[in-house]
């Protein structure tokens, strides 16, 4: 079977991997391609683009890129034309997805389409519901809301359980990390992994380190997997000119072996509740950015595990709140506060228990496969 998969960031390119490595173990003459990551390179996919090509952040960065992308858009579109692949997977990065499913069709493409990771029509702009009806054969989502959300609007979707759950089920402390931390109460600083994130975030969990230093904390930072080179090394430069600890290994590893975590909001604010780790959720932005995004949300919490919950157990500490002072105060009183700890732990645990206990990667190649 051959297979166009296409991913625009770090976490899509996780799930993509995820993806290819249980397509392959159904049958390794799979042909997958596409636009990736270094996860579904690894994984056995073959890249034709590089996901860097979408690794863009912001209302007001994306606009400059426009001539580019639209000129990428038209160059897979004739690539996909001239191969015909049995099925289309595109995962996560909506925006230029739902573009190119809708060019796709245009063009004259039968074969299957299917969103994985689909759009958060359910969070803001649900007018893209149509785009999925209209042009993909089926959507797979990360969770059970979601899924019921799509149903309930003419989406065909399949769900079955979140890949991290599986994933995630082995995570162990690695000795080296005992080696170096074992004797301190680490608190993990995930600073994000892309540029915006670190440029927006990074000076914000340096200020909070130094306050939890001097409480009697051990703050280590994470560099992100798939940080650019150039990146890494101004995260690392900064970080260490500023007496703090890095962790080169994956972000997990290093939230696993924390009493506690903060970090830019996103999908690692899922792993720290399967985790069993309590996060202060931080996000900081531009101001025209934040107000154009309040008038178009729909939803009154950012966080994943906040949304599957109905109830703030992860703080939001959003712009002008994203201090390191707040950051702190939320993180001691968690840490300090037994009742407060017990409370927001049994919530976690049950968010925890909707999110499925399948291995969801392998449910998505079969989807594919016998689609």
């Amino acid at each position: 079977m051959n297979i166009f998969l296409s991913c625009g960031e770090i976490s899509g390119d996780i799930y993509a991997g995820s993806f290819i490595r249980e397509a392959l173990k159904i049958d390794s003459s799979h042909e997958i391609w596409g636009m990736l990551g270094a996860e579904s390179i690894n994984a056995g996919g073959k890249a034709e683009w590089s996901y860097e090509e979408l690794k863009l952040m912001g209302i007001l960065e994306v606009i400059p890129a426009i001539p580019r992308i639209l000129r990428l858009k038209r160059n897979i579109t004739r690539e996909i034309m001239r191969v015909k692949p049995d099925a289309v997977v595109l995962t996560d990065c909506p925006d230029f997805h739902l573009m190119l499913a809708k060019s796709l069709r245009r063009s004259g493409y039968v074969g299957k389409i299917i969103s994985l990771i689909p759009p958060t029509v359910w969070a803001w702009r649900a007018g893209r519901v149509k785009n999925l009806r209209r042009d993909f054969d089926f959507c797979l989502p990360l969770f059970s809301f979601e899924h019921e959300f799509l149903k309930e609007h003419g989406v065909k979707s399949l769900w079955q359980s979140h890949p991290l759950v599986y994933e995630l089920r082995g995570e162990r402390v690695p000795e080296e990390f005992v080696r170096r931390f074992g004797g301190g109460k680490v608190i993990a600083l995930m600073p994000g992994s892309r540029h915006y994130d670190i440029k927006f975030h990074l000076e914000i969990l340096l200020g909070t380190a130094a306050r939890l230093k001097a409480e009697g904390y051990l703050p280590v930072f994470s560099a992100a997997r798939g940080l650019s080179e150039d990146l890494s090394d101004e995260l690392r430069t900064k970080v260490k000119a500023s007496g703090f600890e890095i962790w080169e290994g994956s972000g997990r590893e290093l939230m696993l072996g924390s009493e506690a975590v903060a970090g830019v909001s996103g999908t690692v604010a899922v792993e720290a509740m399967l985790l069993g780790r309590y996060m202060a959720v931080i996000y900081n932005m531009k101001r025209l950015n934040y107000a154009i995004l309040k008038r178009l949300v729909h939803v009154r919490r950012i966080s994943i595990p906040n949304m599957l919950t109905d109830k703030d157990v992860y703080p939001e500490l959003l712009c002008e709140d994203a201090t390191p002072e707040r950051i702190t105060q939320e993180l001691l009183r968690y840490l300090n506060d037994a009742d407060v700890k017990n409370e927001i732990d049994t919530a976690l645990k049950n968010a925890r228990a909707s999110m499925g206990n399948s291995n969801a990667a392998k449910f998505w190649a079969e989807c594919v496969i016998n689609a």
